[in-house]
């Protein structure tokens, strides 16, 4: 698999993940991979995670891509992910978002972001 091929992998597994549809997005993985937040293990690994967005924004979210970079298995994507929470207010928080692939899946999951904010805007802290 080349890089454009696994940049593109990633986003769309992002785009089915955020839909909510765990089966679609677990298509593009080993299996259920660790989704790490930071490095917590989020309960449930990828299904776990699978449509939490929805659960906390009303509208969204949007992915807005803004570089991503592949060194052999390993794509790191830089996004802005934006939309609004279940108070009304907006949210946009930048994210580093780390996916290893094994052969042509997705293997592994790290996600860093302004954790601070994201608990404010959720209500979590």
């Amino acid at each position: 698999m080349d890089a454009e091929t696994r940049k593109q992998t990633v986003r769309k597994f992002f785009e089915v993940l955020d839909a909510g549809e765990a089966d679609a997005a677990l298509a593009f993985t080993t299996g259920n991979p660790d989704f790490l937040i930071f490095n917590n293990p989020f309960p449930g690994g990828t299904r776990g995670f699978c449509g939490l967005s929805k659960s906390v924004l009303s509208e969204g979210p949007h992915r807005e891509y803004t570089a991503q970079f592949v060194d052999g298995e390993t794509v790191l994507s830089q996004v802005t992910v934006r939309g609004t929470t279940m108070k009304g207010e907006v949210y946009e928080n930048y994210y580093l978002i780390i996916c290893t692939f094994k052969g042509d899946k997705i293997d592994h999951i790290q996600e860093y972001n302004d954790s601070a904010y994201a608990h404010a805007k959720f209500g979590l802290g």
